[in-house]
């Protein structure tokens, strides 16, 4: 009677299984677990932070493919001798400063200040040494956007000049009031785009409410921070930078950044403040300058890099129309001890795809699209490994959607509840948003959206730029910064599991459906 009780119940289990669906099979292949081992693993300090072109980050694409090729995905990245790979490998130039910089400004009454590095200023440097001299122009904050009508540039002369540029956005009026959530990110990277498009020289970048910058070598203090302190200021991951394609010469400026002293040489501080009041008037202020000309010397170090990015793919039915699922899986290394071993950032988002790669192949069925899966490489210093899939993908216009994934594992710093979770997603395709709001119904998942529709043009600072810019709807699940972000203290024992894994049950629900339609 046992045996048969037994046998019975296998065999109702048997038969509901079977009458399942192909994406209810994939669902229940997605659990915490699944989420914790890759996540943890990626986070842990053998990974040593995975800095893009550094051993822990070669570590952390093996284990991504080699969970790839387990889960039975194709290859999707460069062959050799005639068989694909999962990698697709491209160089960048790594550049950062040397310990030699020049500055010096001639003044409208003849006088020549030469400034002194470290002390007065410091530098950004551009991906080769760059020496020369030009007449200085005021350009505001250095920003042109066409939708809020403001532009720095107006009627102005500004190629080939030397640029003095304001430090950070404005904040005053209804351009403020606009700009007052835009990234620090997008900000700079919207700034280098322009500083190139309208042909800068070199930029001098001054900060109004500056004093002594706190990186002056010799700043009396010790340099005491919440996670760690010391005698000296730790290397910034963000004192090195990546240019690609290396194929293209650079139209990247130096950039000297001063504080007050600078400033006197320059411009009289009561004139930077009648220019930023006028942001949001009928017309913008136009100060004048008491300097008229800057010699300078931006001296590099650069080296040469390879990277990688790590590509699988499931075929589709249409095997030349696709869905692509991406997360980047770099972070920001390993400096003097510390590792920053970036659990949210973005260990959990490469964790969620290698979720969805599972919960595809336990479908059983071939998807009607193609369902390409992208780890991506140097997203922290530009999103340099979606931007060469991109320029390099036999025709972008195949790919229908693209989704996206950057932290998902906190409760951000907007958020007032556990299960709440920014859905950003291109405007012009509303229907996006409707299906994920269909499926947290259909299949009870504890999640709350905010709705974070942007327009094409207007993303936001992850990988998904790069897709939009090519006019390829894009969807991110996003749970919001917080106080590890970026630290050393960004842990995989401050993640919740069952949110990530709500994130990525919800995530597969959307992608499968339109892998689908």
């Amino acid at each position: 009677m046992k045996k048969l009780l037994t046998s019975v119940l296998l065999l109702s289990a048997s038969t509901l299984w079977a009458q399942q669906s192909p994406k209810d099979k994939g669902l229940q292949a997605i659990d915490e677990a699944t989420i914790q081992s890759s996540l943890t693993y990626l986070s842990s300090d053998w990974m040593e932070g995975r800095e893009a072109g550094r051993p822990g980050a070669y570590r952390a694409a093996e284990y991504i493919a080699s969970m790839f090729e387990f889960m039975g995905l194709e290859p999707a990245g460069d062959s050799v001798d005639g068989q694909p790979t999962y990698f697709q490998n491209f160089d960048v130039l790594e550049y950062r400063a040397a310990d030699k910089q020049f500055l010096s400004v001639k003044t409208n009454n003849g006088q020549e200040h030469t400034f002194t590095y470290h002390t007065d200023f410091e530098v950004k440097a551009a991906p080769a040494s760059i020496s020369g001299k030009g007449n200085i122009v005021f350009v505001g904050y250095g920003l042109d956007i066409d939708s809020l009508k403001y532009n720095d540039f107006y009627k102005k002369n500004v190629e080939g000049k030397v640029w003095l540029r304001l430090k950070g956005k404005p904040t005053k009026g209804k351009v403020g009031e606009a700009l007052k959530d835009l990234p620090a990110k997008q900000l700079h990277k919207t700034k280098e785009k322009l500083a190139e498009q309208y042909g800068a020289l070199a930029i001098i970048e001054i900060d109004a409410l500056g004093q002594l910058p706190t990186t002056a070598a010799n700043f009396p203090f010790r340099d005491n921070r919440k996670y760690y302190e010391g005698d000296h200021k730790l290397s910034s991951f963000y004192d090195t930078r990546f240019y690609s394609p290396v194929s293209k010469p650079s139209e990247i400026a130096p950039v000297f950044m001063g504080g007050e002293y600078l400033m006197a040489s320059l411009i009289n501080k009561n004139e930077v403040f009648k220019y930023m009041k006028s942001v949001g008037e009928t017309k913008l202020y136009n100060p004048s300058l008491s300097a008229k000309s800057a010699t300078f010397k931006s001296n590099a170090i650069v080296e040469r890099k390879r990277l990688r990015n790590v590509l699988a793919k499931v075929t589709g039915q249409m095997p030349d129309s696709v869905v692509a699922i991406g997360a980047h899986y770099d972070h920001l290394g390993k400096r003097e001890g510390y590792i920053w071993n970036g659990a949210d950032d973005n260990a959990s988002g490469v964790a969620a795809i290698l979720g969805i790669a599972k919960a595809v192949k336990a479908t059983g069925v071939q998807p009607k699209r193609t369902m390409l899966f992208a780890s991506w490489t140097g997203e922290e210093k530009g999103l340099h490994g979606s931007r060469n899939f991109l320029l390099n993908y036999k025709d972008p216009s195949q790919i229908k959607m693209y989704l996206n994934f950057d932290m998902i594992g906190r409760r951000g710093d907007w958020h007032s509840k556990d299960n709440q979770v920014s859905f950003i997603y291109t405007a012009e395709h509303p229907e996006t948003w409707d299906l994920n709001e269909q499926n947290i119904k259909d299949y009870s998942l504890n999640l709350e959206m905010f709705d974070g529709k942007s327009k094409k043009g207007e993303a936001g600072g992850s990988d998904n730029v790069n897709f939009d810019s090519y006019g390829i709807p894009y969807f991110w699940y996003h749970t919001g910064g917080h106080e590890d972000y970026h630290q050393v203290s960004d842990h995989s024992d401050k993640i919740m599991m069952d949110k990530a894994a709500e994130i990525t049950k919800l995530s597969y629900l959307n992608i499968w459906d339109i892998a689908n339609e």
